[in-house]
């Protein structure tokens, strides 16, 4: 899995790479991408082969993927820059090593037509249903509601969208 996460974090990762190239070089790491764009400075950590992308989304600079225990992108999403949505986590541990082993995954959904802010922290197991808007920097812990607008730490609903 070396390669993968070479060819994504490094060639791919570049700003001086044309978009169409930068697709074709994360599919060749494994990733399922959809009609959509990704930009350069994103980082990738885990198991590439579970990342699925849709149609018509768009990751912008700097959001770090980590999709080892499953990652959906629906279809027109789009996530602000220095996103970071991660599979896995940790139980917490005696004092010695709070973090215990082995990593424990669960996947994360994010449904189309989401918005999803700058520097939003998305934790493992979570879906955000469709339409939702994170505002920036949200730290989401838990399911959204579809076509709602959450904002906080922790991410909670703050109204309802048409």
């Amino acid at each position: 899995m070396g390669i993968r996460l070479w060819i994504a974090n490094g060639p791919a990762s570049s700003a001086l790479l044309h978009p169409r190239a930068r697709k074709w070089l994360l599919r060749l790491s494994g990733i399922q991408i959809g009609h959509s764009g990704v930009m350069h400075g994103c980082t990738f950590g885990g198991d590439l082969r579970k990342l699925r992308i849709g149609e018509g989304s768009f990751i912008n600079i700097a959001v770090s993927l980590h999709p080892t225990g499953g990652l959906v992108i629906g279809d027109k999403v789009a996530i602000g820059p220095g996103t970071m949505i991660f599979t896995g986590t940790h139980d917490i541990g005696p004092a010695l090593q709070r973090a215990t082993h082995p990593t424990r995954f669960s996947p994360v959904t994010i449904e189309d037509g989401c918005w999803i802010g700058a520097n939003v922290v998305i934790s493992p197991g979570v879906t955000v249903g469709a339409g939702c808007v994170i505002a920036s920097g949200a730290v989401v812990i838990s399911d959204c509601e579809p076509n709602g607008l959450y904002a906080g730490v922790p991410a909670v609903r703050k109204r309802i969208l048409e």
